[in-house]
């Protein structure tokens, strides 16, 4: 077993500029930059950068001591200086050091205000790995000088394992297409996590997943978040990513970006997708058509409670909600209506059509959004069919849908977003 010595720990901010001392003691540089690289997860320091312009780097196996004060070398600064940084090193300086990052253990984008590192022998070899990123409060202080208060406020320390590896050189985030960590967090998780990237580093992300993961992320974020992304978008991407959305969010994406931009990406979109899109986007603003989603379940009536099971699970990811199923006769006319929890407390043998209830409250699609707001708030419920003048089924409406109409500024993020967890919610669970 090799023998560990801790030489030093420190961070970052304390050493930039750090005085850097020959084996006489003779100040030979300034530390200007660490390299790093990655030993699988963990970041490694190659190399002391002292000079600008140059690749030049000071071996990390000649520095005898790292005190607060001083770097003392144990030899000339030529011949400390005998590595250079290869294309795969990192400067932590440089390129980490107030960047972002993605934190995924509390799952969120998190700045990094300060660098724990630690400095050791290990064996015959000298050794500095990066031990934590500080984002808290006390980083800053740090940076600022402002020692009586930094001593005051705990650091937030989030360990490198916690942490996207950086596996090239860039001046924001890079996610490494490889790293399975991200890629494992709920699609919600990781929809919190770009809202909050700047724009460049979003369309890193979203440009890493593929199309159905990118469309599951993008249905979980909130609308601005929705426009944004897929209006820096190319077409074809687009189109792909909206293919897989329910078309009542992809009508509202589409509603909001420039006529031209749009119409690009509907003529990329499937034909049937994009047909459901147009169809929605054809009515007025104020019409419950406009509002409706185009991807629900309906029955014919005659399906065992088995069958119509399985086609729930089976539908399960296509849908606005799997919660309410509608019948309809051989001429697509609504005849009743159904509950997943009817569904699962019914025999297995019974008929659709003996379990559902036949007194459907419904909406016109040319009928008032006032109006459905109205019905919402007298019968109690989330979700409401949309029909024809003939009684026809053309979709469903959601409460969360009507009630994102009564905030006039979109600005109004917290709001809209306590909207869009209420879509989340619908989707995913609960009557």
């Amino acid at each position: 077993m090799s023998y560990v010595k801790l030489i030093s720990e420190f961070y970052l901010s304390t050493q930039i500029n750090q005085s850097i001392l020959d084996k006489d003691k003779k100040k030979v540089a300034n530390l200007r930059d660490i390299a790093i690289c990655w030993d699988k997860n963990i970041p490694i320091g190659r190399g002391i950068k002292f000079l600008k312009g140059s690749n030049k780097l000071i071996n990390i196996n000649h520095i005898k001591e790292w005190t607060k004060d001083a770097i003392i070398l144990d030899t000339t600064l030529e011949k400390a200086a005998d590595i250079v940084a290869r294309d795969e090193d990192i400067y932590i300086v440089k390129w980490i050091l107030d960047k972002q990052l993605i934190n995924l253990k509390g799952k969120k984008i998190v700045r990094v205000n300060d660098i724990k590192v630690s400095f050791f022998v290990k064996g015959l070899e000298k050794k500095l790995i990066l031990l934590a990123v500080d984002i808290g409060f006390s980083g800053i202080l740090r940076r600022l000088g402002i020692n009586f208060l930094e001593n005051k406020v705990h650091p937030q320390l989030i360990s490198w394992s916690y942490l996207a590896p950086i596996r090239k050189r860039t001046s924001s985030l890079q996610l490494s297409t490889e790293y399975k960590g991200l890629k494992e967090l709920h699609p919600a998780d990781i929809a919190d996590i770009i809202e909050d990237l700047s724009q460049t580093d979003r369309d890193k992300l979203i440009e890493s997943l593929d199309v159905e993961s990118a469309a599951e992320v993008l249905a979980e974020a909130d609308i601005e978040t929705q426009i944004n992304v897929i209006d820096s978008l190319g077409t074809e991407k687009a189109a792909y990513i909206l293919d897989e959305m329910p078309s009542d969010d992809a009508a509202d994406i589409l509603s909001e970006l420039d006529e031209k931009k749009s119409r690009e990406i509907l003529e990329h979109m499937d034909p049937e997708e994009a047909s459901e899109v147009i169809e929605i986007l054809s009515y007025k603003d104020e019409h419950v058509g406009s509002l409706m989603a185009k991807d629900y379940i309906a029955f014919s009536g005659d399906e065992t409670i088995e069958e119509a099971l399985n086609i729930v699970k089976k539908m399960a990811e296509e849908v606005e909600t799997i919660y309410i199923s509608y019948v309809i006769d051989n001429e697509e006319k609504l005849i009743g209506v159904t509950s997943l929890r009817e569904i699962l407390i019914s025999k297995p043998n019974e008929k659709v059509k003996d379990i559902m209830q036949k007194n459907v409250i419904s909406l016109n699609h040319f009928d008032h959004h006032d109006k459905a707001l109205e019905l919402f708030a007298k019968y109690n419920l989330f979700a409401m069919p949309v029909v024809d003048n003939e009684n026809k089924l053309l979709g469903m409406i959601t409460v969360d849908d009507v009630l994102r109409l009564l905030i006039p500024d979109r600005s109004d993020t917290d709001t809209f977003s306590r909207f869009d967890s209420l879509k989340k919610f619908l989707r995913e669970g609960g009557e």
